[in-house]
């Protein structure tokens, strides 16, 4: 396989909120997205944490939590990645920090896209089925 960069797998159209959003609306955008990982950014859109279904779910069942910011729960200044940097990077960090997604920054620090742990296993997918890379994602 070539060297791919993160650019080439990495997803673009990122549900993001503000460190202020509740942890009860995060769960509501999580479920409507289906996704794992939400990243926090602030109002010009440079990230300032990630927050997962696993932080959620250690926080909100307890009623009064629901309503704490996000930020009280989130991964403050998370790995990232840029995208050109190789895709083996974000396999790394996902790999060592035992993490399900990687953010993907400009050079400002501007949210520009993720990487998760779903991207490489699509990629695999392709792979074993000899799928071109930049044919159109299965949805699973």
């Amino acid at each position: 396989m070539r060297d791919l960069r993160i650019s080439e797998i990495m997803t673009t159209h990122v549900v993001s909120v503000r460190d202020d959003a509740s942890l009860s609306n995060i769960d509501w955008e999580m479920t409507l997205a289906e996704v794992r990982h939400i990243p926090v950014v602030d109002d010009a859109g440079h990230l300032l944490g990630l927050v997962s279904d696993r932080d959620l779910l250690r926080n909100i069942a307890r009623a009064e939590r629901s309503r704490l910011p996000v930020s009280y729960v989130m991964s403050a200044a998370p790995l990232t990645v840029r995208p050109d940097d190789p895709a083996l990077a974000a396999l790394e960090v996902l790999l060592t920090r035992k993490v399900g997604a990687v953010p993907v920054v400009d050079d400002a620090g501007h949210l520009i896209g993720i990487v998760t742990s779903t991207d490489f296993l699509n990629l695999a997918y392709r792979a074993l089925r000899g799928i071109p890379i930049d044919a159109p994602h299965v949805k699973a």
